[in-house]
């Protein structure tokens, strides 16, 4: 098969292997990885396997650029203002973690179903870069929280604890996370934020007043 036709697009402006992705994480979500075969992706797009496989050579590889996805994006989320305080960071890296998990709840949902079993279908490079990503999330979230301890701007706590709980809080929330909820993702994050920031800022005015460090109104958008 030429090139030409393995990056041709689809319909919805999606490449044919984009497409395949989309449609397989859909897949493993509601069936499981093991529950989920070849044939029913082929179906699913409305392609014969032997295309397929062209596109990915196994279904591990399917898996593998679902976790690889996923695992870029949180650390692309990381990104950070230098001159943001420690409070205002782990405001806006919340915004960025719920509003990209509700637009992608079965790629989310994926990674931490099939989590347990990742060293059965993985390389061992495939599983080393996951992990590396994994503790770069934490590592931020830790570094973020252990710098508002040393600036004054929050109480003394144990950062570790604190890293893997918040990690804990804010993924797993693709559970019950929904694009058309009764709250969006974006006065989530403000709930969560509020709710984590008021417990660590020593400043009682703006523990009480400005526990995100913006104004939420002027940053919906952001």
């Amino acid at each position: 098969m030429s090139e030409s036709a393995v990056t041709s697009g689809t319909s919805n402006g999606m490449s044919r292997r984009e497409e395949l992705l989309a449609v397989a994480t859909k897949l493993f979500a509601a069936r499981g990885y093991h529950g989920t075969r070849m044939d029913d992706v082929a179906d699913a797009v409305g392609l014969n396997k032997a295309t397929v496989y062209h596109y990915y050579a196994s279904k591990s590889l399917i898996l593998y650029d679902i976790y690889k996805g996923a695992a870029d994006f949180t650390v692309d989320a990381l990104h950070d203002d230098p001159t943001a305080s420690a409070r205002e960071t782990i405001y806006h890296f919340t915004r960025r973690l719920l509003v990209g998990i509700a637009s992608d709840i079965e790629r989310a949902a994926v990674y931490f179903q099939e989590g347990p079993y990742i060293t059965e279908w993985f390389t061992e490079e495939q599983v080393a870069y996951i992990r590396e990503k994994e503790t770069q999330v934490y590592e931020h979230v830790r570094d973020v929280i252990d710098r508002g301890i040393a600036s004054g701007e929050f109480y003394a706590c144990d950062s570790h604890v604190l890293a893997l709980g918040y990690i804990g809080m804010t993924l797993g929330s693709y559970r019950w996370l929904r694009p058309h909820g009764r709250r969006t993702a974006q006065e989530i994050a403000v709930e969560f934020s509020t709710a984590l920031l008021r417990g660590l800022i020593r400043d009682e005015t703006v523990r009480e007043h400005s526990p995100l460090g913006v104004e939420v109104d002027a940053d919906t958008s952001a």
